[in-house]
């Protein structure tokens, strides 16, 4: 690691770690604290209006990262307090005193002010959250690459857009990602479409990511959850629409329209993307550097269409009934580190809920969802040279469709929650070669995966400062594959096995103790048993290829995490201070790596393949996450993560390597802002060291250190708002450790992050 790097990083870190402290006895006295939403999460972007009572003065300040403020240099008395936020009830606080020398902190909790949202699946604890207003704020192109300035999150880049999400560490499958409680797959067996990439910026509300094991309300996760909830109806008549453009012929025009009554209400929305290959530090573009063909010229890195709406109906008094439709057309886009392109990627998504609050009942609340997702994904490698003059125009094509079909329940008794979730996705892929004269292979033989689930979850106080909530759940988990499809050939020449089917039951445990030491401080320890089925693909893929097979292995075993975690949250005068440290043991971690072939079979000419296998791996990190108001205008707020992987040697496998690949390395964010309620500019410095813990077995190579410098300012007068965002301020040329991507179709290159970008956003909310 450099040692340039290691400074600035301590920096950032001391920076973070050190608090104001108190300010000097004076006259005047301070209003600090905090502004959340219901559920505890921070609201930046508020507008805290402190007036004198009665009809005194008024002093107004706007909420800054984590929802902190400060309104200082108040004279001694009493003091009303009305906080507003678009999208929320006002919340007002009377009778504060102030006296001479003194800080008197408070904290604003604001609820919605549209209908309640009737899907809430939620993890124990949240980790984070963003609104809304913050991911616009980010400039990025799509949620993945939003939710990568977040502690404990990275994005995996494989083009211009479709960044795929990383929670401490773990990703694809080991990450579950819900939308207003559905469950969205992918079609593209090598990820070009991960869940996150099937919905719009503009559809989104708020966006929860809970890095605990404890998933007992969506089964499935050992590594994360990222629970997405898209906008509400409102009462009344309301509209609102935006526009993007930036660099590199960025373009993105959205537009909302909602209308409600007392009983019913319904929104609408519309947005588009598009934009061309970006370049590098350097001026490179990336189809310069991954044997794109001159065919690609003129060809837009993506182009995505998409189209929501959503309805609510009270049919009676503490009932709400919920839908939401949307519709995603996702054509051309260009994926630089795999090794075709997507021609189209097309996606639906329908979801119902219900919910019932009854009155003077044991029964707190009902809730219930059901859904239905379905994605057809086609792509081919005509852009690129290997095409050559292939008799279809490419000479390597993919055919993949996913749907799923689920549906969930919870009903709240006393201080005990019970569940239950069952979900069926049925993933089906076919793939042609010209080496191979266009022989289809059935590389997912129309795959079932069926999950049922029961779960139990308490919570209760224990006395004034003390909380606990434990947990359990059971799932039976079940794959099967189309026998006449599959091409068990590849099964029994690699694993010994004509296995199509796949079965398992498994518990899910957690316990978590959270207690307040002091106000403002609460210490939280938590531990966590779960666990998640292989996927179709790492079960039951075959596909035979030039060089090296790629298949999947029957015999796998569902991994088992096994989670601790301590962390101490920090809510002082001028803001806030979470750290935390956690390991997790897994057993059965499913990994990639080169499986010889075990029998001699007609047609099976590889001697290697890549494929499969369970082993035992441990991680463990540390991360720390702050603000801090510096005054009633300027705010600090950045944080740090780093994180190891280990693994089991297998040597009869040929793992060799301790370390687990796709590690990121030690990464920190600083952040200082200035802000009032019209004007906004901030200045951001993100930095990753060196990633010399690499899995040599897999060909993974170091990643150099970095570090990058950001810039955001905005201007909002009546309806208009104005935003403006530069990153890579000094164009530097970089890459991400993500940026190597080991998967079969990977097309072997390293892909730079965006040069210097610009982009500009106009919106327009009366």
């Amino acid at each position: 690691m450099r040692r340039g790097t290691v400074t600035a990083i301590g920096v950032i870190a001391m920076a973070m770690m050190v608090s104001a402290g108190s300010a000097a006895e004076a006259p005047t006295g301070t209003i600090s604290g905090l502004v959340i939403g219901a559920e505890g999460q921070g609201l930046p972007g508020a507008t805290v209006v402190v007036v004198a009572s009665p009809d005194g003065p008024s002093r107004v300040v706007v909420t800054g990262a984590g929802g902190v403020f400060r309104a200082s240099d108040l004279p001694a008395g009493v003091y009303t307090i009305d906080v507003q936020l678009r999208g929320f009830h006002p919340s007002v606080i009377a009778d504060v005193e102030v006296s001479g020398g003194t800080t008197r902190r408070i904290t604003a909790v604001m609820s919605s002010a549209t209908f309640r949202d009737t899907v809430s699946i939620r993890a124990e604890s949240v980790h984070s959250t963003l609104e809304a207003a913050e991911i616009r704020e980010t400039g990025a192109h799509d949620l993945g690459e939003a939710l990568a300035r977040q502690a404990d999150v990275w994005k995996v880049r494989k083009g211009g857009i479709a960044n795929d999400v990383v929670v401490r560490g773990l990703r694809e499958d080991d990450v579950t990602v819900l939308i207003d409680g559905a469950r969205v797959a992918g079609a593209c067996p090598n990820r070009m479409d991960p869940p996150a990439f099937h919905l719009d910026f503009a559809e989104l509300d708020r966006v929860e990511i809970a890095s605990e094991s404890d998933r007992l309300a969506a089964q499935g996760s050992l590594g994360g959850l990222v629970n997405v909830t898209t906008r509400k109806p409102t009462e009344g008549f309301s509209a609102e629409a935006s526009v993007v453009a930036g660099s590199w012929g960025r373009f993105n025009p959205s537009a909302t329209v909602n209308y409600g009554r007392d009983r019913w209400a319904v929104l609408a929305g519309v947005s588009q993307r598009s934009g061309e290959p970006y370049e590098d530090g350097s001026g490179t573009r990336f189809t310069e550097v991954a044997g794109y063909s001159d065919r690609v010229d003129g060809i837009d890195a993506y182009d995505v269409l998409s189209v929501w709406g959503r309805g609510l109906v009270v049919p009676a008094d503490n009932h709400e009934l919920t839908f939401s439709v949307s519709h995603q057309a996702a054509d051309d886009v260009l994926y630089p580190t795999l090794m075709m392109d997507a021609v189209y990627d097309d996606t639906d998504r329908l979801v119902a809920g219900y919910t019932w609050t009854p009155i003077g009942s044991r029964i707190g609340a009902v809730r219930a969802t059901a859904y239905a997702t379905r994605v057809d994904h086609w792509m081919t490698n005509a852009l690129r040279t290997a095409a050559g003059e292939a008799p279809r125009g490419w000479s390597m094509g993919t055919m993949a469709e996913t749907a799923m079909v689920g549906a969930s329940a919870e009903v709240d008794v006393g201080q005990i929650t019970f569940g239950v979730e069952s979900y069926l996705r049925n993933w089906n892929v076919w793939t042609e070669m010209a080496g191979m004269n266009y022989m289809r292979q059935a590389s997912l033989p129309d795959v079932d995966s069926t999950v049922v689930g029961v779960s139990a979850r308490w919570r209760r106080a224990l006395g004034a400062v003390t909380n606990v909530e434990l947990g359990a759940r059971y799932d039976w988990m079940d794959s099967q594959a189309d026998a006449d499809l599959a091409n068990t050939d590849l099964y029994q020449a690699y694993h010994g096995v004509r296995e199509t089917s796949w079965n398992e039951g498994s518990w899910s445990l957690s316990a978590r103790l959270a207690r307040q030491l002091a106000p403002g401080l609460e210490l939280a320890g938590s531990v966590a048993h779960a666990t998640r089925p292989p996927d179709p693909r790492e079960l039951f893929f075959g596909l035979k290829r030039m060089g090296a097979d790629w298949v999947g292995n029957p015999t796998l075993d569902a991994p088992q995490s096994n989670r601790g975690e301590v962390s101490l949250d920090w809510r002082h005068d001028h803001g806030s201070l979470t750290a935390s440290t956690w390991v997790d043991v897994i057993d059965g971690f499913i990994y990639l790596y080169d499986q010889p072939r075990m029998e001699m079979l007609p047609g099976i000419m590889n001697p290697v393949a890549k494929s499969y296998a369970n082993v035992d791996a441990t991680l463990w990190g540390v991360s720390l996450e702050a603000t801090q108001s510096l005054g009633e205008r300027w705010f600090l707020s950045g944080g740090a993560s780093y994180l190891q992987g280990t693994k089991d040697a297998v040597p009869e496998l040929g793992i060799l390597s301790d370390d687990v690949a796709e590690m990121p390395p030690l990464t920190a964010r600083l952040a200082l802002r200035w802000q009032n309620p019209s004007w906004f500019a901030e200045v951001e410095g993100v930095a990753m060291a060196e990633q010399d813990r690499i899995d040599s077995d897999l060909g993974e190579e170091t990643t150099p250190a970095w570090a990058i410098g950001n810039l955001r300012a905005g201007y909002t007068s009546g309806p208009w708002q104005l935003m403006v965002v530069i990153d890579n301020l000094f164009d530097r040329t970089y890459f991400e450790h993500f940026s190597y991507f080991r998967d079969p179709f990977r097309a072997g290159i390293r892909l730079n992050e965006p040069g210097r970008s610009f982009s500009v956003r106009l919106g327009w909310r009366p």
